[in-house]
């Protein structure tokens, strides 16, 4: 009785001991439950907006350390993802480009230099180059003044063999407006296609405005019928790009009042290569560098040599202007540079495509799960998940190589980019680095965001069929983060006095 008592007693005492033992793991783990849980009650009460009321949304919240979801809603539907398609773009351009790939502007003559004259034509050839400003216009004006030249007898032939002739991507809209993001696409291009005009009022009531165009060229005529009215009268401009064949005339009408600021409009222009090529005539022309003859289109002859070469910063750099502003134009302007790289000369929207189909299924998804049809989202035929950017974003984060750049690329929640004014007063939102995406209806961010403990998420939220304004969808968004930046695990440790 004795023997089987202290039996009863050992195996108590164990007993205790196991249940003391493994108890803070139990309350450990009940605790971690119940973060997960506060916080996916909290998004769901931001989700049951109005907004959202046709719930076409998705979205997933992952960390990247645990590999495990924290949050996902619809995060396998298919959505027009807008902008975000941007983020498999600069995916793709740094893993097949890398971050230190330079895109090249060169010159070509077919004579030698006989002294400081070019007794033969000078031919431009343009390699996607969708940095190519006035900057860098002039430091390669400057290396031929350089070499030293002071004329060119002969023509100037811009080649822009290296892409094809598509300006545009079959799938957008097919209304074309002047607006900068749907600038037309080259192999040679200049300002991203654009063309940036300035008003500002006459000095007194019934004055024209005064308008400036940059770059000023006979290729971009000005016709103003604007007019400055009293201070008390509403400034209303029609600025607006109409194509004449051989010009471009910007036309300036309505009123602008007398105090007024100066007004800034940015307007895509057509025949891209062309417009480059006159913008280095007139270069030339300032740097004191004659030229006899005219512009025209046409390819480097076999018995050409080079001039001079001039090369873009690194993409790394590019990249951040793409992302943080999300400028169309240079999204397909590299997205044509891929198919080219890739596949050879001419660069072309579908092989570039075709390159990201790749990319795709190296991630683990077949061609019918998901629809890509250009580089910079503004087509409404894109169908991507919130899984898929994430699996990109996941992908892009274990690759050393890249991702310092690819996160470098992104908007620095209220910081910079289009996303500066966002987060405004959240001292830990640049802890939130992200790419947005918006069309009318249509809002979407996706990126990465560091928790209140150090733990980072890789996140997709796609919003669809939206029943407010983007601003509002928007403010949805930041709360959101604002949960993720301020999401902490509550783990308890051991007691072990």
């Amino acid at each position: 009785m004795t023997k089987m008592l202290l039996k009863m007693k050992i195996v108590l005492i164990f007993s205790f001991i196991s249940v003391i033992w493994f108890l803070p793991e139990k309350i450990s783990a009940q605790k971690l439950q119940s973060s997960e849980s506060a916080f996916v009650k909290i998004v769901e009460s931001i989700l049951a907006s109005s907004c959202l009321r046709k719930k076409k949304f998705g979205i997933k919240i992952h960390s990247l350390k645990r590999d495990k979801t924290l949050y996902s809603i619809s995060s396998d539907r298919l959505f027009v993802p807008a902008s975000n398609m941007k983020i498999l773009t600069t995916a793709l351009a740094l893993k097949k480009l890398g971050p230190d790939y330079r895109f090249k502007t060169s010159l070509y003559a077919t004579e030698p230099i006989d002294g400081m004259d070019l007794r033969s034509d000078i031919y431009i050839k343009g390699f996607g180059d969708p940095n190519l400003v006035s900057e860098q216009m002039w430091l390669l004006v400057n290396e031929l003044k350089n070499l030293p030249l002071r004329e060119i007898r002969g023509d100037i032939i811009a080649d822009e063999s290296f892409f094809d002739s598509y300006r545009r991507v079959k799938t957008w809209n097919k209304k074309w407006g002047v607006e900068a993001y749907n600038a037309p696409l080259g192999a040679l291009s200049f300002n991203f296609n654009t063309v940036t005009v300035h008003v500002t009022p006459g000095r007194k009531i019934g004055d024209k405005p005064v308008v400036v165009v940059d770059p000023d060229i006979e290729f971009i005529r000005v016709t103003n019928r604007a007019r400055t009215v009293s201070n008390s009268k509403r400034s209303r401009l029609i600025v607006n790009r109409i194509d004449r064949g051989d010009h471009n005339e910007v036309t300036i009408s309505g009123v602008l009042s007398v105090n007024h600021l100066r007004e800034t409009y940015y307007l895509n222009i057509t025949k891209p290569v062309y417009y480059a090529a006159r913008v280095f005539k007139e270069y030339l022309h300032q740097a004191g560098i004659k030229v006899t003859g005219k512009v025209r289109i046409g390819p480097i002859p076999n018995n050409a040599y080079e001039l001079s070469s001039h090369e873009s910063m690194p993409l790394s750099l590019i990249l951040r202007g793409l992302n943080k502003f999300s400028n169309n134009f240079v999204a397909e302007q590299i997205l044509k540079t891929i198919g080219a790289e890739i596949y050879n000369p001419p660069g072309t929207t579908q092989n570039g495509l075709r390159a990201m189909g790749e990319y795709m299924e190296f991630l683990k998804y077949k061609p019918e799960q998901f629809s890509i049809l250009d580089g910079s989202g503004l087509s409404r035929k894109n169908q991507m998940s919130p899984d898929q950017i994430v699996s990109i974003l996941q992908d892009m984060y274990i690759d050393l190589r890249v991702y310092p750049e690819f996160i470098s690329a992104l908007g620095v929640m209220s910081r910079d980019g289009n996303v500066l004014k966002r987060m405004n007063g959240n001292k830990d939102a640049e802890r939130a680095r992200v790419k947005t995406g918006t069309l009318n209806s249509i809002s979407a961010l996706s990126g990465y965001f560091q928790s209140a403990d150090g733990e980072q998420f890789a996140f997709s939220m796609l919003m669809n069929g939206l029943k407010c304004s983007n601003r509002q969808a928007k403010r949805l968004q930041d709360r959101i983060i604002t949960e993720g930046l301020n999401f902490k695990r509550l783990n308890v440790e051991p007691n072990l006095n």
